[in-house]
């Protein structure tokens, strides 16, 4: 997925959406001689996706999410089509096809979401060869799962330059979530922290909440 960033809407400034930024320029602009592939991880719900989205298209990365089903031949088909290339051949034509592609333009990195599903088959090492053989970056986003899953496949752990942690929103992300999604409610930091602390930390939950809570002032007539 690759869109003009002056097109896509700039997400509120968290700390995850900071987080990721920072982790793509640090492996975009590494030092030659260092390996080019990082993960971002961390539990359901904390805005990997979003964070990852805006970083993809400020950084003209190509993104793919895998899933459950994924195989080595769909990822493939997956990664070439958001390269703009028509996939063709047997797994071994798409693979020296995808790397042509991104060693044409090494700085462009590939973003693969929901790395875990993926991350205990074998043909993880498939994303390990593309980034040696093209030295694009590869950047995996995955559930807290994902560090330990890489482990057991030594060529591609010993390829990450960094492991970042997302963190769960707080009271000030929080109010920057509300002015965002929510700018009519009308919501104190006191109120903010019960929801931070009934939802722990959930980005996803917490939008939800702010979006029942505007419904009910708005039924009440407290809305502005």
């Amino acid at each position: 997925m690759t869109v003009d960033a002056q097109t896509v809407k700039k997400p509120a400034p968290l700390k995850n959406v900071a987080a990721f930024n920072g982790l793509i320029k640090r492996v975009i602009n590494r030092a030659p001689d260092l390996p080019g592939m990082a993960c971002f991880f961390g539990r359901s719900g904390l805005g990997k996706t979003k964070a990852a989205t805006y970083g993809a298209n400020v950084t003209r990365a190509t993104y793919v999410e895998v899933g459950q089903f994924t195989t080595a031949k769909s990822l493939l088909r997956s990664i070439l089509v958001e390269l703009g290339q028509r996939p063709r051949g047997a797994i071994a034509d798409m693979v020296e096809q995808a790397i042509m592609v991104l060693a044409a333009d090494p700085m462009r990195p590939l973003i693969v979401d929901e790395a875990h599903f993926i991350a205990q088959k074998r043909f993880v090492d498939l994303l390990r060869e593309l980034h040696d053989k093209s030295l694009a970056p590869v950047i995996l986003i995955g559930e807290e799962t994902l560090p330990g899953q890489l482990e057991a496949f030594e060529r591609v752990h010993n390829r990450m330059l960094e492991f970042v942690q997302a963190v769960p929103c707080d009271v000030e992300d929080a109010r920057l979530l509300a002015r965002s999604y929510c700018p009519e409610l009308d919501i104190d930091d006191a109120r903010l922290a019960q929801i931070v602390d009934a939802e722990r930390g959930n980005t996803r939950r917490i939008v939800v909440r702010f979006a029942r809570e505007l419904e009910e002032s708005r039924r009440l007539g407290r809305a502005a």
